[in-house]
């Protein structure tokens, strides 16, 4: 790029809002036309924009950090099977493919190319302009429901790999009956592919306006540049951390097939605006869904830098540069095919503890104490209606995350997953269950200067008269969360169905009419001594029923617990 090509910065930051903006209109059309709760008010999703060399200049605003961080490989991977010479306007192109995508199969990646036309191009003419992405987690993708003790890939679903869903503007029916046949609720996931579809033409539509509007010949230049900037900035932002070297291990409660429990070990280097974090010593793949691909790794490695140093950084291609990573290959953090991974996200969200912990060593006023929000809890219940229809559905709701030596902790939250919570009154219509009580959880987040987020307690009443299948996803059930510098532990996680003992794990299920599920999400650590915590805010956590009257004394050393 020559001097000549370098646009002037005001005029690039109009340009790059533009395009943003267009990503977030590709998510807004993706929520409002998604058949299922899971896109549609779960959110779980990200859209992006790249250019013709498939090199990522924007993300929608709305982007879980997990298919945020493999959206800037994937296009890369699809022009590998897919030359740009061999695109034509109308070609949409699928994956789910988890080592291309984002770690499992109801991940769906669609991508269309972007053709700009002039006037003498004709008909058929046009050159690729770039492209743009969607990754939508889908309602099932076949296999096993939940999965949850799956051993290999192959038992978590269908894999698609790099295809033509579109061909020209025509529908590859082989493909779309292949989909149908073997998932559930086909018309829920044809209907969500179709709306990722909807969403892509008004996102080519917004490309087109921006080039013309501003006379763009291509993207390249502005992706080299936009990219660039990105790039600076966060390396600015990491040059705020004392150099320097620290470790950190962070054992979960799942155990290898020897019984040693898995082990995430890391080494961080900071060094002159570039950080190193390197996973040599970290536990073998496991045959457990539970094995995180390298984007997903990568991903969650990122995000605790963007948070916690330049959460307003716009994220791009640029984003990635600056952290190295060195992740052994065969291990849970790194798998070989055909490792099953559909709950990467019960192990790959204690990389962000991890990192977290290392941070804590080097900067201090960093830290947080550890998260009741991980592992992700997602239930899933499929069957037949009382009236012989077919129904599949999802509940999604969270812990609390680990308090900050400056604040508590967010009370039920999806982090650092950043989904929302499923509507208890959608879930109730997609579903034949009623919802007899969600609420706080008194006492669940750990007790500290600054208290964890507390975690939720959901209590549910199965209304249907034939079997209902359930696969049930959670954790912290035997390690809470853990609290800083005195902190104590937030509360352990719970399910139990029936008056049956708790479960010890993820796992499946038949409900009956009339069973009873309750979960209980766990809280986050604490942070600092319960008895330093500042009267007032104990005051507070009793009066909203926070804390109990018996907590207010006995651990925070309240003299009274009468109010006025």
């Amino acid at each position: 790029m020559t001097t000549s090509d370098v646009i002037d910065p005001i005029r690039l930051q109009v340009i790059w809002s533009r395009l943003i903006s267009v990503a977030d209109e590709i998510a807004t059309t993706l929520e409002r036309t998604a058949f299922s709760l899971i896109v549609r008010d779960n959110k779980d999703y990200a859209c992006a924009l790249y250019d013709a060399r498939g090199v990522m200049l924007a993300q929608s605003s709305q982007c879980t950090p997990g298919q945020a961080g493999s959206t800037p490989t994937v296009i890369a991977a699809m022009l590998n099977s897919y030359p740009a010479d061999v695109l034509t306007e109308g070609d949409v192109l699928i994956c789910n493919d988890p080592w291309i995508g984002a770690g499992h199969a109801p991940d769906v990646f669609i991508a269309v190319p972007v053709f700009r036309h002039a006037p003498s191009d004709g008909v058929s003419g046009g050159t690729l302009a770039g492209f743009a992405c969607t990754c939508a987690h889908q309602a099932d993708m076949g296999g096993r429901l939940g999965a949850v003790d799956a051993r290999d890939v192959y038992e978590e679903g269908v894999i698609i790999p790099v295809s033509k869903l579109h061909r020209g503007g025509e529908r590859n029916e082989e493909l779309y009956r292949l989909l149908a046949r073997n998932v559930r609720m086909s018309e829920k996931v044809l209907g969500d592919i179709d709306a990722q579809i909807a969403a892509f033409r008004v996102g080519a539509r917004g490309i087109r306006q921006v080039m013309d509007d501003f006379d763009l010949k291509t993207l390249t230049d502005i992706a080299d540049q936009i990219t660039a900037r990105t790039e600076d900035m966060f390396r600015s932002a990491l040059r705020r951390l004392p150099r320097g070297r620290s470790d950190a291990e962070v054992f979960h409660e799942l155990r290898d097939p020897d019984g040693n429990r898995l082990r995430i070990r890391l080494s961080m280097t900071v060094g002159e605006g570039e950080v190193h974090l390197d996973f040599t010593g970290t536990s073998p793949q496991v045959p457990m869904p539970v094995n995180a691909v390298l984007n997903i790794t990568r991903s969650y490695c990122i995000f605790p830098f963007v948070a916690t140093l330049c959460p307003e950084l716009p994220m791009n291609a640029g984003a990635f540069s600056p952290i190295v990573l060195c992740v052994p290959e065969g291990s849970i953090l790194n798998p070989l095919y055909p490792a099953p991974g559909m709950y990467r996200s019960l192990l790959s969200y204690f990389v962000v503890e991890a990192v977290m912990s290392a941070l804590y060593q080097i900067a201090p006023d960093l830290g947080m104490a550890a998260s009741g929000t991980y592992p992700l809890w997602i239930e899933k219940f499929a069957g037949t209606r009382d009236d012989g229809t077919e129904f599949l559905s999802h509940y999604n709701a969270q812990g609390g995350q680990g308090a900050f030596r400056d604040r508590d902790g967010v009370s039920a939250v999806v982090f650092p997953g950043n989904i929302a919570t499923t509507s208890v009154e959608l879930f109730e219509l997609e579903a034949p269950y009623r919802v007899l009580s969600r609420e706080l959880r008194q006492d669940s987040g750990g007790a500290g200067r600054f208290r964890g987020g507390l975690g939720q307690d959901t209590v549910m009443l199965c209304l249907n008269r034939t079997p209902v299948q359930v696969a049930f996803g959670g954790g912290r059930f035997a390690e809470p969360a853990q609290g800083r510098e005195g902190g104590l532990p937030g509360a352990p996680g719970v399910i139990c169905i029936r008056d049956d003992q708790p479960l010890t794990m993820s796992g499946r299920d038949m409900m009956q009419y009339g069973d009873i599920v309750r979960f209980s999400q766990p809280g986050g650590g604490g942070f600092g001594d319960p008895r330093t915590r500042a009267p007032e805010a104990v005051a507070r956590d009793l009066a909203l029923g926070y804390i109990s009257a018996g907590a207010a004394i006995q651990v925070y050393g309240a003299a009274s617990t009468e109010t006025d």
